[in-house]
């Protein structure tokens, strides 16, 4: 054969097999998501690839329900972030949870743990709820997502529906060490006093006193890309 075109087959096996990979790499689904995340405003944890997590029960032509979360390492510490479920509208935009006017608590969470996987410090939006919130339905205990992108790609996998977005997201979340799966005598004490002395009067609020309970809460921030196949309803 040919010597100059037995070196054209293997350049173009070569070519073939590279386009091929290129392929598999760029429909490899979450190969290349991203996520970073402040805490308390200072920058702390950014993942990528398998370190970003995108959960779904599915979604259908106009809606998603999705959450979005990341695990990071850190000085022996494991750290995960995650929004918890929620439904959005495919559809650019900014959106709360629990929605202004329901009842209920966001499903936010930020979760320290160490080498054994043993949870450290258990951050939740429903905690801050209870010993942070200023008045039933505060604002400041809602998860915040801000969609600046939504797009509908074409499905790689039969039956799905994929889906490019970016924005970014916010909770509030709060930590109280538990004791034997109960929270601590005093902390439990000062909530029920302050109910008995207010029956007949508006709700107190937060419900439970952060200084007593021993309560921690941080802020969190999140930045994410992410492209996924969702299952199709």
């Amino acid at each position: 054969m040919n010597r100059n075109l037995t070196g054209c087959c293997v350049l173009a096996a070569m070519l073939a097999g590279c386009h091929e990979q290129a392929a598999q790499a760029r429909d490899a689904t979450g190969a290349f998501n991203t996520m970073s995340c402040a805490i308390d405003g200072a920058p702390a944890f950014s993942a990528s690839g398998k370190d970003v997590s995108v959960a779904s029960l599915g979604s259908t032509a106009a809606t998603v329900n999705l959450g979005l979360g990341m695990h990071a390492a850190s000085i022996g510490r494991a750290h995960a972030i995650s929004t918890g479920l929620v439904e959005l509208p495919i559809a650019q935009g900014s959106y709360e949870f629990p929605k202004p006017g329901t009842a209920g608590g966001s499903g936010a969470s930020y979760r320290i743990k160490n080498d054994a996987n043993e949870t450290l410090e258990d951050y939740t939006g429903s905690a801050y709820g209870q010993f942070y919130a200023l008045a039933e339905q505060d604002p400041q205990a809602r998860l915040v997502l801000d969609i600046t992108r939504f797009q509908k790609l074409p499905p790689t996998v039969p039956k799905t529906q994929r889906l490019s977005i970016a924005g970014s997201f916010r909770f509030n979340a709060a930590y109280v060490a538990y004791v034997k799966g109960n929270l601590p005598d005093a902390c439990a004490t000062e909530a029920l006093m302050r109910t008995m002395s207010n029956i007949g009067k508006p709700v107190s609020y937060p419900r439970y006193n952060p200084d007593i309970c021993g309560a921690k809460r941080h802020r969190i921030e999140c930045k994410f890309d992410v492209t996924e196949n969702l299952m199709l309803l």
